[in-house]
């Protein structure tokens, strides 16, 4: 396969940014002529707690794990945004917490996943991370809206809840604030309406849970759950949103997404 033009970027997590120390947490690799861009992160933060003394500051793992992970499924459900090195970069130009990511470099690759996973053992090593199996669905439209950034600082990203009762945890993608703590869920369904039903028949009961035992600090927590179903089974939206609703679980169609996202832009706060 011939040479083809393409730039990385580092990861890296960097405290202090006055002090320009920062330590490798992964790479990032774009290949517009391959229509390739992707992130590779560490699996853990081991390479940062050798790089600067744990003792000396509070090490926010969960927010650095979060961040990696909103890296690397932003490039992946927007990757039609990123085909030139400077797309790249207004990508970077948006980042402003201690995660950051270095001007893109160029290089010459010959294929961009083998070239992205020897970028990531030569500047970071370790075990890279691994998408958890089960992961929440991704619903590209919906991933655009809570990476503004105008809401960088007024979201939540990657939450692990615990469901009161049955003592269980739910991963949650997204999470904002107004009032109550909106809990925000993508979910496919099938198109088989037995099957949806009783999918939905579990989140409802999880999502009731969640509204009438507020945690710890009294604040309540409110599902809301964003279908992945194919437009023709409107029998099976009918029936999901039939049976969430019954539990107040709030629904939000595909078509809704805009409109739920300018209420999120009014609403949400820190």
């Amino acid at each position: 396969m011939s040479a083809m033009k393409a730039y990385y970027s580092v990861i890296q997590y960097c405290p202090n940014r006055s002090r320009l120390e920062a330590a490798n947490i992964g790479v990032l690799l774009l290949c517009p002529e391959a229509q390739f861009v992707r992130a590779r992160t560490a699996a853990n933060n081991a390479r940062v707690r050798r790089f600067f003394n744990k003792d000396s500051f509070d090490l926010d793992t969960k927010r650095i794990n979060a961040t990696k992970k909103a890296i690397e499924r932003r490039l992946a459900t927007d990757n039609q945004s990123f085909r030139t090195p400077e797309d790249l970069v207004r990508f970077i130009d948006t980042r402003a917490n201690e995660i950051v990511l270095t001007p893109p470099r160029p290089m010459k690759v010959s294929n961009p996943e083998a070239d992205l996973d020897h970028l990531f053992d030569e500047l970071v090593g370790g075990p890279a991370r691994q998408p958890r199996k089960g992961a929440a669905e991704v619903v590209p439209e919906l991933d655009r809206i809570f990476h503004r950034p105008s809401l960088r600082n007024r979201v939540l990203f990657d939450q692990e809840v615990q469901v009161p009762v049955v003592e269980r945890s739910l991963r949650i993608p997204y999470a904002f604030r107004n009032g109550v703590l909106n809990l925000v869920k993508p979910q496919a369904f099938s198109n088989d309406v037995n099957a949806a039903t009783r999918a939905a028949m579990s989140l409802a009961i999880t999502g009731d849970l969640l509204r009438r035992h507020p945690n710890e600090q009294g604040k309540e927590a409110r599902l809301v759950v964003v279908p992945a179903i194919t437009p023709a089974a409107c029998d099976v939206v009918e029936r999901v949103r039939a049976v969430l609703s019954e539990y107040c679980v709030r629904t939000v169609l595909p078509e809704d997404i805009t409109e739920f996202g300018e209420e999120i832009e009014r609403t949400a706060h820190a």
